[in-house]
């Protein structure tokens, strides 16, 4: 290895010169400096440094390729693992989607034996009444459910229907807010008109509230804007429907005062 010598310092006031009998009594502590002096025949101070000479220009491009190599290496593998972890989580989605199809399908055929009359069984064979009884409350449920969510379609497309026409209307052609078309203006009571507007919310995928209900049956119902259907009733029921229209109205307007929320509550959630 070449080394390189420093420049002897001739600054005796430092480094003044010493005898021999000086230099055999001079001893230097391990670790004093990092590169220890060496004294010279004539008494002088001399420190000796090993300095690396510069990397060729071939060899500093040595390095940097193989960096460069190792790099791309690492982020292909980096590559793989994300494409086998995004290929097991795939697998594993499709495994659980065929899992809930299967319990779905045999979810469909258990109801449809039991609503038949039927009765479940369990792995060893014998009645399972609970799990027979859990499915007929179901089945119930979701009856029910299915009879307030046709209801409420079959409003709103009546709405839809009277409003996309131009002919002329009657009392009965008029979609008011109960299962049934009333015969007369004393069937819209304020009872039956809550259980129509609020009983399709209680279907348990049901998301609107009862003040949106409320709200959007406001704006349905106000006289303003019935009166382009006003103007299509005939004259001899145009009196009850518009007695009709006020009374649905104000019995709107007493559930939206009955389902304000309180002043606290309202600074709440403020």
């Amino acid at each position: 290895m070449d080394q390189y010598h420093a420049k002897e310092t001739t600054n005796t006031n430092i480094f003044p010169k010493t005898t021999s009998t000086t230099r055999q009594s001079v001893s230097w502590t391990r670790g004093y400096f990092a590169f220890p002096p060496a004294v010279t025949q004539d008494g002088r101070i001399a420190f000796t440094f090993a300095i690396n000479p510069p990397e060729e220009p071939e060899v500093l491009r040595e390095r940097e390729e193989q960096a460069a190599r190792a790099a791309e290496a690492e982020r292909q593998e980096r590559l793989k693992e994300e494409a086998w972890q995004e290929r097991l989580r795939r697998d594993i989605q499709r495994h659980e989607e065929r899992l809930a199809q299967e319990r779905a399908e045999a979810l469909i055929g258990e109801m449809e034996w039991v609503r038949a009359g039927g009765s479940l069984r369990d792995a060893n064979g014998r009645r399972d009444k609970v799990r027979t009884e859990q499915l007929r409350e179901e089945i119930r449920i979701l009856d029910e459910e299915a009879r307030l969510v046709k209801l409420w379609d079959g409003y709103e497309a009546r709405w839809r229907a009277v409003l996309a026409a131009t002919d002329a209307v009657t009392f009965e052609d008029v979609p008011w807010p109960l299962p049934l078309t009333p015969r007369t203006v004393d069937e819209l009571v304020p009872a039956a008109i809550e259980e129509f507007l609020f009983g399709s919310l209680r279907v348990r995928r049901n998301t609107v509230t009862r003040r949106e209900r409320i709200r959007a049956s406001l704006l349905k119902w106000h006289p303003d804007k019935a009166a382009a259907l006003m103007s299509r009733v005939i004259r001899e029921d145009q009196a009850v429907v518009r007695e009709g229209i006020h009374t649905v109205f104000r019995c709107l307007k007493d559930m939206q005062d009955a389902y304000k929320p309180s002043p606290d509550m309202a600074e709440k959630s403020a």
